[in-house]
């Protein structure tokens, strides 16, 4: 009898279906070894977990993956796919998994937020889908306000409202994260897409004081470092608007001489924003240039690649080299059909 069991739970356990075998709940930290136990209150900033009778508290920035004991083995291997970025993957696995067999209010909510990221990162992939997303991931924070998962899904939203050209919202789902998280790293990143909103709703005032204030801040690590890198960018771009072009010109040209062009996305924000400025000081032959280093070097983000691509495709209009200007604006609705700069006449 015995023997037919252990058997029964090995094929169920290969076939990879939705048994489950009752074991702790496990924190994979980012690092040091997992801790094992019975997890508790969560909140956005920390979870509590019962080791051996003693409760614990960990910080959910320092937490890499939860799985839970009991839980479904598709939902821990989609959950899984979903942390190394393989979201189509894992989407795959979240579907087939039973939601209404789990009787853990806290493992259904999880199932739920992966759901959720999952449509959100694929939709900003494909373009498509992104209104559906957007709400998928307010009904999970209206249900679980003080989830363990709060930040992350804040970000998505931001995310999904810049990808949607609603910059207000935008500002209100980073501002949500700036103003609660105790990280300073946190903090800053979703002040620097906070900033990058204004921008877009053509606050640069209010933007440039933003800029400014991430700037200011001590640079403890390469992270925060690089979030004032950023915040430079940024700063050259209001610059043109609110002293003159050429100081903007010079902000963002000394940032571009005194690194490495290591990091793509750096790099190319800050050429698309030279460009910017090199429009208002009424140069387009350099600001092509600029959106061309885009193009040609730093096209791995694709929200930036599809900016530089849609001032490629009107600069090569004043050029007269329509040939060009074509296959640009044919690239930006072929790769990016579903960013608001595909849209944008």
């Amino acid at each position: 009898m015995k023997t037919g069991l252990l058997t029964a739970l090995s094929i169920a356990w290969i076939a990879g279906g939705s048994f489950a075998v009752a074991e702790d709940d496990q924190v994979s930290m980012k690092r040091g070894s997992a801790v094992r136990g019975k997890i508790g209150q969560v909140s956005p900033s920390q979870i509590e977990i019962s080791v051996n009778g003693a409760n614990k508290r960990l910080n959910t920035n320092e937490i890499r993956v939860i799985n839970f004991g009991d839980e479904p083995t598709e939902l821990r291997r989609g959950r899984a796919r979903a942390v190394a970025g393989k979201y189509d993957a894992a989407l795959g696995d979240l579907k087939r998994v039973d939601a209404a067999s789990i009787s853990r209010p806290m493992v259904k909510r999880d199932l739920q937020f992966y759901l959720a990221l999952c449509e959100g990162r694929l939709s900003l992939e494909s373009g498509s889908g992104k209104t559906q997303a957007t709400e998928a991931m307010l009904e999970f924070v209206r249900a679980v306000a003080n989830s363990n998962h709060f930040f992350q899904a804040a970000d998505l939203l931001g995310d999904l409202a810049v990808a949607q050209g609603d910059y207000e919202n935008a500002v209100k789902y980073y501002g949500a994260i700036s103003s609660k998280a105790p990280w300073l790293d946190y903090r800053l990143r979703a002040e620097v897409s906070e900033a990058d909103a204004l921008v877009k709703q053509e606050r640069f005032v209010d933007a440039q004081k933003k800029y400014e204030s991430i700037e200011s801040q001590k640079a403890d690590t390469p992270e925060v470092e690089r979030l004032k890198l950023l915040a430079q960018v940024g700063r050259g771009r209001c610059l043109a608007e609110t002293a003159s072009a050429e100081e903007g010109i010079k902000v963002i040209e000394q940032l571009i001489l005194e690194h490495e062009a290591t990091d793509t996305e750096l790099f190319g924000r800050a050429y698309n924003a030279l460009g910017d400025c090199l429009q208002t000081a009424d140069k387009p032959k350099d600001a092509l240039m600029a959106y061309l280093h885009v193009d040609v070097l730093f096209y791995g983000d694709s929200e930036t690649h599809a900016e530089a691509l849609y001032h490629l495709s009107k600069l090569w209009q004043t050029a007269k080299n329509q040939d060009r200007a074509a296959a640009a604006k044919n690239l930006l609705q072929q790769r990016y059909a579903g960013s608001v700069w595909a849209a944008k006449p």
